[in-house]
């Protein structure tokens, strides 16, 4: 089942639900983990540095040196910051939000040489030619999708042959339930509404119906990806089943972390959270395009 997505009544605009958080002390550690300070250069260049873009940059391996990248739903920009200096070629940021917080006049902020090719667009209608970029990256946007078939079906189309499309950190519900209560939970759309999630069919279901083939689906605590800022490194996330137990049970979780198959249960379990966070590593078929179908479970 695919959720409706649930608007709620606004009560401030997102940049200013922003510049309402930043100004509460106790949102301090969120507003810097998810790179919302209004410091964008400190945020961009924590991104660059972040354990989660080394690992998007294993992920694309060589395919990034000279690439032409389109980052749709860019946001402040910070991952198209990213793109421009670790070898693309071109770095296009998609964002239909003006707005100075979290939208393109931040990415204007973020690099105020021009590197980044700044377009005013959503992803259901990208104004590019067919074929025309190497890597569609999209960071905590299919959620967001209006129409998120659709959505994806523009990314697709304006990949070459081989490309690759990587969505990544996406909110997902199994149903209608989970998603009220991860919407009640969510601070930002609790000020200023729009969050969404989808069920895990949906994601999958919309990629290959765009004609891509469907390489990695990514789980809460398979990638740090998506386990940030829960861990911050690869050792801190090989640990997190263990340290979750001991913070749930105490001594006894601690013991029971050490049992042979207790930490592979509780990633299981991590699993059911309203909201939990996938990624996906999708490539569109061309003379370069391998198809490796797995780790989609």
């Amino acid at each position: 089942m695919t959720p409706n997505r649930t608007e709620e009544v606004a009560l401030v605009s997102t940049d200013d639900a922003i510049r309402r958080l930043r100004t509460d002390p106790a949102s301090a550690e969120l507003v810097r983990d998810a790179y919302l300070g209004r410091d964008v250069g400190d945020s961009g260049r924590r991104f660059a540095e972040s354990a989660e873009f080394q690992e998007l940059r294993a992920l694309l391996g060589q395919e990034l040196t000279g690439a032409c990248v389109l980052d749709v739903g860019a946001g402040t920009g910070i991952a198209s910051l990213a793109f421009v200096s670790n070898g693309a070629g071109r770095v296009i940021a998609l964002e239909p939000d003006p707005s100075d917080e979290v939208g393109r006049g931040a990415i204007s902020r973020l690099d105020p040489d021009g590197r980044i090719e700044l377009l005013d667009a959503s992803g259901e209608e990208i104004p590019l030619p067919d074929q025309s970029v190497d890597i569609v990256y999209a960071r905590q946007l299919l959620h967001h999708a209006r129409d998120l078939p659709q959505l994806v079906r523009e990314c697709a189309r304006v990949l070459r042959g081989g490309g690759f499309f990587v969505a990544c950190r996406e909110h997902v519900v199994a149903d209608e339930a989970e998603l009220t209560a991860f919407l009640a939970a969510h601070p930002v759309h609790q000020l200023a509404g729009g969050e969404n999630a989808f069920p895990l069919a949906a994601y999958r279901d919309a990629i290959r119906a765009a004609g891509l083939e469907l390489q990695q689906v990514l789980g809460p605590w398979d990638s740090i990806i998506n386990a940030y800022p829960a861990a911050r490194t690869s050792a801190e996330l090989a640990q997190l089943p263990r340290a979750a137990l001991k913070r749930r049970l105490g001594v006894l979780g601690g013991v029971a972390s050490h049992i042979p198959g207790v930490p592979r249960l509780v990633r299981t379990l991590r699993r059911g959270e309203p909201g939990r966070l996938y990624s996906f590593v999708a490539r569109k078929p061309g003379p370069s395009s391998v198809a490796q179908q797995t780790g989609d479970s």
